[in-house]
């Protein structure tokens, strides 16, 4: 049993190790775009601050109402 294991070991770490660099990168590219889309919203926030608040305002009153349905 070991022995099978241990084969099946070999022969999938190679693949395993390809999947962790692949998530590693896309890991990469999600915080990247992560930080990109929060300098947007900061960018805007300073820019109009009041439309930003009625954004935020109307977003929390759609999300009240959604949590409150039966």
């Amino acid at each position: 049993m070991n022995d099978r294991v241990a084969g099946m070991k070999s022969e999938f770490t190679p693949q395993l190790d390809e999947i962790k660099a692949m998530a590693r990168q896309d890991v990469a590219a999600v915080r990247e775009r992560m930080a990109d889309g929060r300098a947007v919203v900061t960018d805007f926030v300073a820019r109009e601050p009041v439309k930003a608040l009625g954004i935020a305002l109307c977003v929390g009153v759609v999300l009240g109402w959604l949590i409150r349905r039966p």
